[in-house]
């Protein structure tokens, strides 16, 4: 149970290092722009490898129900990278953390 809460942080703490990177290179391109510039998930991923991406969208409306592409996903694809993967991250830091035991404090009533 130890490892598999180790690898969820460590595999969290990479994936929240990936989003930090993301928002820098936005905030470079805004400052660059004179705007703000936030790059979607979808672009990055486009740039990255738009054969996965187009796979993903393959297998998503061929196998799920259609709607899950459309205006889901697609919502998702459309948010800022660093926020997405940011919160990718957290999720999996969060899945990763150390629990704390359940104290059952059981109070002495007054006689």
């Amino acid at each position: 149970m130890k490892v598999i809460r180790f690898i969820f942080s460590f595999v969290g703490l990479w994936i929240c290092a990936l989003a930090l990177l993301a928002l820098v290179l936005d905030g470079v391109r805004s400052i660059a722009a004179n705007a703000i510039v936030m790059k979607s998930l979808g672009e990055t991923w486009f740039e990255i490898s738009r054969e996965s991406l187009n796979l993903a969208q393959a297998v998503i409306q061929r196998n799920m129900h259609p709607l899950i592409w459309d205006p889901l996903i697609q919502w998702i694809l459309m948010a800022p990278a660093w926020l997405v993967v940011g919160l990718i991250g957290l999720l999996f830091v969060y899945l990763g953390r150390k629990r704390r035991p359940r104290v059952i404090r059981i109070e002495r009533s007054r006689l």
